[in-house]
């Protein structure tokens, strides 16, 4: 199963020394232009000068687990949740983090705390969905699944995930009607043949 992070979006409180805000600016530019090089250098610049910026803990933890530096990541984010407990997109990240570290326990746990901050998280719904999924909990998972295309009915790899866990509990007309949603938004249509064997795709 195959995750999404996301790159934080919304600077915080910066520090007092005026360059921070417009370094993690520059840095996140990069970062979501995937020039990983360039934004490492930036973080590590804000960080240098401000090691207790929530933002940037964030942002340089979801870049070193694309890299595939999972634990130094956790060390990151739950530095950053220290500092900021209430930030439903860093548990959501912190769950994806720990997934790939092989403990989907502790991920669900983390993006049942996101969902909690955030209700109206469609990324949230999915990622406990594709955990319950793996869990053989298809029930619940459908559920899930569900509640984030009633918050966001355009999301192409949520009605993808549906319809699998739809096929995978037989009910194959609900199924279809969701590939055929995820035909009609042009996403993914090379892997789709109103059918798919697909894995789960996590926000």
């Amino acid at each position: 199963m195959h995750a999404q992070s996301t790159v934080p979006a919304v600077p915080s409180p910066s520090c007092t020394v005026h360059i921070v805000p417009v370094t993690l600016a520059f840095a996140l530019e990069a970062h979501r232009a995937s020039r990983f090089h360039e934004a490492e250098s930036l973080y590590r610049e804000a960080l240098d000068v401000c090691p207790s910026h929530p933002l940037a803990l964030h942002g340089y933890g979801v870049l070193l687990h694309q890299r595939g530096q999972h634990a130094q990541a956790l060390d990151y984010i739950d530095r950053s949740l220290e500092l900021e407990p209430d930030n439903a997109e860093c548990w959501n990240d912190r769950g994806f983090v720990a997934d790939a570290l092989g403990d989907t326990a502790l991920a669900l746990r983390c993006y049942r705390v996101s969902l909690a901050l955030d209700p109206r998280s469609p990324d949230a719904h999915n990622n406990i969905a594709v955990a319950l999924e793996a869990q053989g909990k298809l029930d619940e998972a459908v559920h899930h699944y569900r509640e984030a295309l009633k918050i966001d009915p355009t999301l192409a790899d949520v009605h993808l995930n549906l319809g699998s866990a739809l096929d995978r509990l037989m009910k194959f007309d609900d199924a279809d009607e969701h590939y055929r949603a995820l035909l009609s938004l042009n996403a993914r249509t090379a892997n789709v043949r109103l059918k798919t064997n697909g894995s789960p795709a996590r926000q």
